[in-house]
């Protein structure tokens, strides 16, 4: 190849990536922390009922902090984990409703989930049993009748903040 076609080569990708670094559209911002959705949603605190104990944090800024037990040291990002978990992960509706709840362990649910919001009433997550290929929990608003399919990992944070909650 002549000196002259590899110069060609050389130049033409020269332009290419200037129009390329040109017209690269810029990176999406950081998402900054007090803007995160977790805040947003105004929840200012989240009890969790299971297994014949209670456990309740409170929010403080950014910063859970367990008040039930009084001894608990669960860590704050285990309990936002929980919440964003719950919250912040589209739920899959499931075909059933009120009329099948012992089909979901939705009769006498393992777990509830209360979650106190500064600018309305608690909103109420119940939680039953994994489904069948062991991917989700079953859960249920109260008040709403729809069944949802949460992720698995809601019941390994619950189970997380209730050991974490019973070790001293």
């Amino acid at each position: 190849m002549p000196w002259s076609r590899a110069l060609g080569y050389v130049l033409l990708a020269a332009v290419l990536g200037a129009i390329y670094l040109a017209t690269e559209p810029p990176p999406p911002p950081l998402l900054d922390t007090a803007e995160s959705p977790t805040p947003a949603l105004g929840i200012e605190s989240v009890r969790i009922d299971a297994d014949g104990r209670t456990v309740r944090a409170t929010r403080s800024d950014e910063r859970w902090t367990v008040v039930e037990p009084a001894t608990a040291h669960v860590p704050s990002d285990l309990i936002s984990a929980l919440v964003s978990a719950v919250l912040e992960t589209a739920a899959q509706p499931v075909v059933g409703t009120g009329d099948q709840l012992v089909d979901f362990g939705l009769d006498a649910p393992s777990t509830r989930l209360v979650f106190d919001r500064a600018d309305g009433p608690p909103v109420t997550v119940s939680i039953g049993n994994t489904n069948p290929t062991e991917t989700g929990i079953y859960a249920r608003l109260e008040g709403n009748p729809q069944v949802i399919l949460l992720g698995l990992n809601v019941r390994y944070y619950v189970d997380l903040v209730l050991k974490a909650s019973a070790e001293l």
